[in-house]
């Protein structure tokens, strides 16, 4: 779908409300359910209304939307990533559809694999969120942030199975170990068949007579600890990383982490894009005469040569000595901008100095700009 527009989709917005997407996309699920709609294209368009209103629905799946767009987004959020915590199943029963969108009409087979991604994932661990902050010279280099996490992980105990010592999950007899059973139920529209995960083993297919202490049979617990992440040289403020297999633990997948990192100001460096900018003050003696100054860079300090007659305002690009590039190669430039420093109080003789100076100018054709 990353040639196609969700908001599109479903007909609303940029800017519509969540209650304007609901109200939407269940006005199209009752108009393109394949149960209702016999047209030929009408599972495939009632598949892309069910994807739009996942990442519609939920704030943050939609801001990443909206910042990536249809192609960045699909190369960040996986389809199971994008069914993840929707509510879209409640929706179904509450029209009369089932439980599970992705067993009934043969989903399984035909929506690119996610009804075997499903079942596949049936313990599927959530995504956590988490934040870091860091110097410009540390987002310069790269560096390595320690980050505080509390999420769940395999139960040390009983390794994740949910048993306890000396005892074994058994296969569940109400769904004969297949972890989902079929539901003949009236709507509005007749008789629809379902297949739903089971109630009895939660579509696991097994169920745990003596559950582990340790987890209450879940097979996970919850721990708080510190976790050490590589943040490549050249990030962005305001970037977030996705490290996978750091979220919430599940049996059949691990969560991910999405770790948004914050990059500090700096006194002597404001960034644009990978460009660096920073402040020269220079003698009014070396601005009208010429030399070399020492200018500080990320990577330290490094010479540039000042022309003759140069005024505050005057800017020197050291070529290379910006920021990285995020994932890529090369740097961006250090535009500095010169400043002419006057002095406040002079010496006697230095007055006199001045002062032949200008009697010297006012006999001359050409002025200085600097005066």
């Amino acid at each position: 779908m990353a040639d196609e527009d969700y908001y599109s989709l479903l007909g609303v917005s940029k800017n519509a409300s969540l209650d304007e997407i609901k109200r939407a996309y269940r006005q199209l699920a009752m108009k393109w359910h394949p149960d209702r709609n016999k047209d030929p294209g009408a599972e495939e368009h009632f598949k892309r209304i069910n994807e739009a209103y996942a990442v519609l629905s939920n704030p943050e799946k939609r801001q990443a939307y909206d910042m990536y767009g249809p192609e960045g987004f699909s190369q960040r959020y996986s389809p199971e990533d994008i069914f993840r915590g929707s509510d879209i199943e409640r929706i179904f029963r509450e029209m009369g559809f089932g439980a599970d969108i992705f067993d009934i009409f043969g989903f399984g087979s035909g929506m690119g694999g996610m009804g075997r991604a499903r079942q596949a994932y049936r313990d599927a661990g959530s995504d956590i969120l988490a934040s870091t902050s860091i110097t410009l010279k540390e987002a310069f280099t790269g560096t390595t942030a320690t980050v505080s996490l509390r999420h769940t992980k395999r139960c040390s105990v009983c390794g994740g199975t949910g048993a306890a010592q000396g005892s074994s999950k058994k296969r569940c007899q109400k769904c004969n170990g297949s972890g989902s059973i079929t539901v003949t139920q009236r709507s509005m529209f007749g008789m629809i068949r379902t297949v739903t995960t089971c109630d009895m083993c939660k579509g696991t297919g097994e169920v745990i007579d003596n559950p582990c202490r340790k987890c209450n049979g879940t097979g996970k617990e919850a721990v708080s600890e510190k976790v050490e992440i590589k943040i490549p040289a050249g990030i962005e403020d305001g970037t977030r990383l996705r490290v996978p297999g750091m979220g919430d633990y599940g049996a059949d997948r691990t969560g991910d982490l999405y770790l948004d990192v914050h990059v500090q100001k700096d006194r002597r460096f404001e960034r644009q894009g990978n460009d660096l900018y920073t402040e020269a003050h220079v003698p009014f003696y070396t601005a009208i005469l010429g030399g070399s100054i020492e200018i500080d860079t990320m990577s330290g300090k490094k010479d540039a040569n000042i022309e003759k007659g140069s005024q505050t305002g005057t800017t020197l690009i050291l070529e290379g000595e910006g920021m990285p590039t995020f994932k890529g190669r090369g740097r961006g430039d250090l535009v500095v901008n010169v400043v002419v420093d006057m002095p406040k109080h002079l010496s006697k003789e230095q007055q006199e100095l001045i002062e032949k100076f200008r009697a010297l100018e006012g006999k001359g054709k050409k002025k200085f700009g600097v005066f």
